[in-house]
């Protein structure tokens, strides 16, 4: 049930950049047209149950944690088993911390998000951490059976909650939690050889469309069937940006710059969101026109790149 040292991962890959590359890009340009009434639903979130593609973009960010997070755990846990624990602990609480500033910061251009992602995705870790040395199986079980309590406690007390907070609040946590415990199970087997990535896929299919047969599908409510969908979206994607990578020159180029330090540039993208709204706040300007929001999504991609670049672009693997 326990994880051995031989189960410790291999090292950072191309592969893993460019996913998160392409997560930051999209999340840049979706959050910077977000608002603009002209700007098509299916790349807005949804209000309450429907699905778009806006809405498979924080799970990808769960998906990409996901795939560090248990071998960097192993890794340190080998060397010191005490302090490894403590090291999560703080990361994750950082990020909670993080995510307050800028949930107090959004007041100042309007934008009042008590709960926003960093506090999910630093929720979700935390809850993720004392099951991280069981095998693939068992955090699989794990997370189906919080998601299942998650599920029957929304639908009975937490709804209005739930609803009530951005990203879920406090309560959706602990199916973003789930989502991650069960994205580091679905790692472990697309990276394991022969049929079980394969087997993997074809059981969270499975399960998949029995959940969106019994349960609305629905981002603002974290429900059960938002989970394994953007789960197994997720696993798709990052097979199909691997088998790409295969015939791509080993270089990180300019698209894997972005996913070097994810967290830098999701915070660098709040603090260019945050400032370009600022006039358009003051001037009581709001919604922006979408030819000023296209103008300043293009900014912040020109000035997000640039660093990028500068910063990670002489990286080679």
């Amino acid at each position: 049930m326990v994880a051995t040292t031989s189960d410790v991962a291999a090292k950072r890959d191309v592969t893993l950049d460019r996913f998160r590359g392409i997560i930051i890009i999209l999340m840049v340009i979706g959050n910077g047209l977000a608002d603009v009434p002209a700007f098509p639903g299916i790349f807005k979130h949804a209000k309450d149950i429907g699905f778009t593609i806006a809405d498979t973009v924080a799970p990808m960010f769960i998906f990409a944690i996901a795939m560090t997070y248990r071998s960097s755990f192993l890794h340190r846990y080998d060397k010191n088993k005490a302090s490894t624990y403590s090291h999560f602990i703080i990361r994750y609480f950082a990020l909670i911390g993080i995510g307050a500033l800028f949930s107090a910061g959004g007041v100042v251009v309007a934008q009042q998000t008590p709960w926003g992602v960093l506090q999910s995705i630093g929720m979700a870790g935390l809850l993720t951490l004392p099951f991280i040395r069981l095998n693939a199986g068992w955090r699989a079980a794990a997370a189906l059976a919080i998601l299942i309590f998650y599920q029957l406690a929304l639908d009975r007390f937490w709804l209005a909650d739930v609803l009530g907070s951005s990203h879920g609040g406090f309560y959706g946590s602990i199916s973003w939690g789930a989502m991650l415990i069960l994205c580091t199970s679905m790692v472990d087997w697309l990276r394991a050889p022969g049929r079980r990535q394969v087997y993997a896929i074809t059981a969270l299919t499975i399960v998949t469309a029995a959940a969106l047969w019994l349960v609305p599908l629905s981002k603002n409510r974290v429900t059960l069937s938002y989970v394994l969908i953007t789960t197994l979206i997720s696993c798709f994607a990052y097979i199909a940006i691997r088998l790409v990578s295969k015939w791509m020159q080993p270089k990180s180029g300019w698209i894997a710059c972005w996913g070097e330090n994810p967290l830098l540039f999701y915070i660098l993208h709040l603090v260019l969101l945050g400032i370009s709204r600022i006039p358009f706040a003051a001037l009581q300007a709001e919604p922006k026109p979408l030819w000023a929001a296209a103008i300043s999504a293009l900014i912040m991609l020109l000035i997000l790149g640039f660093i990028a670049r500068r910063k990670y672009g002489k990286a080679e693997r």
